[in-house]
């Protein structure tokens, strides 16, 4: 790896920056796998102890493709104009939340379902086996 990277290069977050990013994101991108293909859908959400939650209906797509399932998440941000960005993807396997304690733990967190929170049943944790980033080194000055 190069000590000195030149505005331009291509950078390895590591996996502390990785989460900080992750955190912070308005909203990610679950990939999943269905019956009938692929499905790539936004989510909002939350990471707590270094996994990621989110809250859906039973009868909705994400709710029903994702119990047990293997998925990944995205994130990313950028400048066009600057021509600047970086992205980070997690790995992992969802399961529904039944720990009481961990429900009650979660619904005082800071966060509201983009719907109506009274259509949205139950937690969904993703627990990150593996997250990777990169971003692109600035021009300076």
């Amino acid at each position: 790896m190069n000590d000195h990277p030149r505005p331009g290069d291509m950078l390895e977050l590591d996996r502390e920056e990785c989460l900080q990013r992750l955190t912070n994101a308005p909203w990610a991108r679950i990939a999943f796998a269905t019956d009938s293909g692929p499905r790539i859908l936004p989510i909002n959400h939350l990471v707590v102890d270094g996994d990621v939650f989110f809250r859906t209906s039973p009868g909705g797509k994400l709710g029903s493709a994702v119990r047990g399932a293997p998925v990944a998440l995205e994130v990313d941000g950028g400048d066009a104009a600057s021509r600047l960005g970086w992205s980070v993807v997690a790995y992992g396997t969802s399961s529904i939340v039944h720990d009481e304690e961990l429900i009650e733990r979660l619904m005082l967190q800071p966060f509201e379902p983009w719907t109506l929170p009274e259509s949205k049943a139950f937690w969904v944790k993703v627990e990150v086996a593996d997250i990777t980033g990169r971003t692109i080194v600035p021009k300076r000055g």
